[in-house]
C-alpha cells in the first residue's frame, strides 16, 4: 500500500492507479463518514465516488500537506452538500444531528445573521482553541464533531472506555464554552 506522499505523486503524474489505491486505502473510511451524514448506502457510495473524482481534479494543482485530511474534508463537504440538496429533514435521526446537536450550548446558532459576518473570526478562534488542546483530546474532539465518529468507535480506536471518551468530550465542550466567552464570541 503506497504512502500518502506516494498517492499525491501518483495523482500529480495522472496515474489512474491513484484512484484505485486511494479507494483501497481510504474508501471504507470515507464511506463511513458519508453514510453518517447521509444515512443512505447509495448516497454514501456516490459521495465517495464524487470525492475521488474531485480529488483527481484537485491534485494537481493542489498539493495537500495531509492527503488523508484533504480527502476527509472533501468527502464531508460533498456529503453535507448532498444532504442539504436532499432535504435532510426527510432522513432525520442520523449520527450527524446527534453529534452536532451537542454543541448548541457552546456555539451560536448557524442561522444567526451576525454569525455569518463573524464566521472567519469564529473559525480562527476555534483553530486556536484546538491547537492548545493536548493532542489526544484534540483528535477525539475532531473525530466526533468533524468526522462524525460515534463515541464507541472513538473508544475502540483509542483503546479507551466509552465513559472516558464521553467525559473527554464533555470537558472539552465546557472548555470551548469558556474560551469562546473569553474571546467575546459567545
Amino acid at each position: 500500500m503506497p504512502a500518502d506522499s506516494d498517492l499525491i505523486e501518483m495523482f500529480e503524474s495522472r496515474e489512474e492507479q491513484a484512484i484505485a489505491q486511494t479507494q483501497t486505502r481510504y474508501g471504507g473510511f470515507c464511506y463511513s463518514i458519508a453514510y453518517r451524514i447521509l444515512g443512505s448506502p447509495q448516497d454514501a457510495e456516490e459521495c465517495v465516488n464524487d470525492a475521488l473524482l474531485h480529488l483527481w481534479n484537485a491534485i494537481p494543482p493542489a498539493k495537500p500537506k495531509s492527503f488523508r485530511a484533504f480527502l476527509i474534508t472533501m468527502t464531508r463537504r460533498l456529503a453535507l452538500d448532498r444532504k442539504e440538496h436532499h432535504q435532510a429533514a426527510k432522513r432525520g435521526g442520523s449520527e450527524t444531528e446527534t453529534s452536532l446537536d451537542a454543541l448548541p450550548d457552546v456555539l451560536p446558532a448557524a442561522d444567526d445573521t451576525a454569525l455569518a459576518a463573524e464566521q472567519r473570526v469564529l473559525k480562527e478562534a476555534l483553530g486556536r482553541f484546538l491547537s492548545d488542546l493536548p493532542q489526544e483530546t484534540r483528535i477525539i474532539f475532531i473525530e466526533h464533531y468533524w468526522m462524525m465518529l460515534s463515541v464507541r468507535e472513538i473508544a475502540e480506536e483509542h483503546q479507551m472506555g466509552v465513559s472516558a471518551v464521553k467525559m473527554t468530550l464533555l470537558r472539552t465542550r465546557k472548555k470551548l464554552g469558556i474560551f469562546l466567552r473569553e474571546e467575546d464570541l459567545l
